[in-house]
């Protein structure tokens, strides 16, 4: 399974297909010279505009919330987004009929406190960011990915890898220095939030993988869902009692009743949009799903300065830009070293 933060994350909708993508990505090679039957467009193209409409969704109601007057209550947030996705993943579970734990209670508490923290962070960040600048930052969650490898695994990428890394920096540079100039309660702190955010999510990622799907028999995403999000819930849940949030949220939510519907609503959506994904990359393989994704995420950006105008800078367009291009850079270079994936096949 892919993870999927949102992606979008705000959301940390953790969920990982790497069994499933190697199978569908051979496949999807195998028929790339073909023209696929109607039927199968007809289903892509429904689980597409499934996927980005769901995601629209997503970051239209979850902005509104920021939107709300005296709203600043992060961590409340994450405490109900992940007791939805808690409740979505029981659900279909029982749907599925699949009860069965694979990975173990010690492994979802301790991925969860980084998942956790992920959300946790971005959600707090956004008390001094423009939604806009978060959806950018989090579309660039492979720097920290990049940056732990090398360091710590010894991997090594090209230099064409690099330059898209640097130029992924650059932009996110430019991207928050219009943000800065438009948003009325930008601040650096935001930044540093949303930077910790980005190390939650590459290690969560890293660790995913290993706890839950590189296993004996894996994990499927409706456990994955359903454990990791308890435990991150009551983590959550911990915080608000720790910092004395939660009297205020409490407070805030029943002056403001839409609040609490309303992030259960984009939560709900967020898994929708992570199930949507993970058909694609089972059905069409991983890179079709990237494709998707990226429409996505320009169609995030755009629906947030139209829905809720912000001042529009130059900076804005050339930060984007410049995302969008090594953004590419890197997806047709592919994340891994030819040596690595070489290796990979061997095995």
């Amino acid at each position: 399974m892919v993870k999927e933060k949102a992606d979008d994350d705000g959301y940390a909708v953790l969920a990982r297909s790497d069994v499933e993508a190697a199978p569908a990505e051979n496949s999807g090679k195998a028929a790339a010279h073909a023209k696929p039957p109607r039927n199968q467009t007809a289903f892509f193209a429904a689980l597409a505009i499934g996927s980005i409409a769901s995601a629209l969704g997503f970051s239209t109601l979850q902005e509104k919330v920021f939107n709300i007057e005296g709203f600043q209550y992060g961590g409340w947030m994450t405490f109900i987004t992940y007791l939805t996705y808690s409740a979505c993943g029981l659900a279909e579970s029982l749907v599925t009929r699949s009860f069965k734990r694979h990975a173990s209670l010690r492994d979802y508490a301790l991925v969860s406190v980084l998942a956790m923290g992920g959300a946790y962070f971005t959600n707090w960040a956004l008390n001094y960011l423009n939604y806009t600048t978060r959806i950018v930052f989090k579309s660039c969650r492979v720097i920290p990915v990049m940056a732990f490898r090398s360091l710590v695994v010894g991997q090594r990428y090209s230099a064409v890898q690099y330059g898209a890394g640097g130029l992924l920096v650059a932009g996110i540079t430019l991207f928050t220095a219009g943000d800065a100039e438009g948003a009325p309660n930008f601040s650096g702190v935001g930044v540093g939030l949303i930077a910790l955010a980005l190390l939650c999510d590459a290690l969560t990622a890293n660790l995913e993988e290993r706890q839950f799907f590189r296993i004996r028999t894996p994990a499927s995403h409706a456990e994955v869902m359903t454990f990791l999000s308890l435990f991150a819930a009551v983590e959550a849940f911990a915080v608000l009692c720790a910092t004395g949030e939660l009297p205020a949220a409490l407070a805030h939510s029943s002056a403001h009743r839409e609040t609490v519907p309303t992030i259960c609503a984009f939560s709900l959506l967020g898994y929708v949009t992570v199930c949507l994904v993970l058909l694609i990359i089972k059905h069409f393989g991983a890179t079709n799903a990237e494709v998707v994704k990226s429409m996505r995420k320009v169609c995030q950006v755009i629906l947030s300065f139209v829905v809720f105008p912000k001042p529009l800078s130059w900076k804005y367009l050339a930060g984007g830009a410049l995302v969008a291009v090594a953004l590419y850079a890197l997806q047709r270079t592919g994340k891994k070293p030819q040596g690595e994936r070489e290796k990979e096949k061997e095995r």
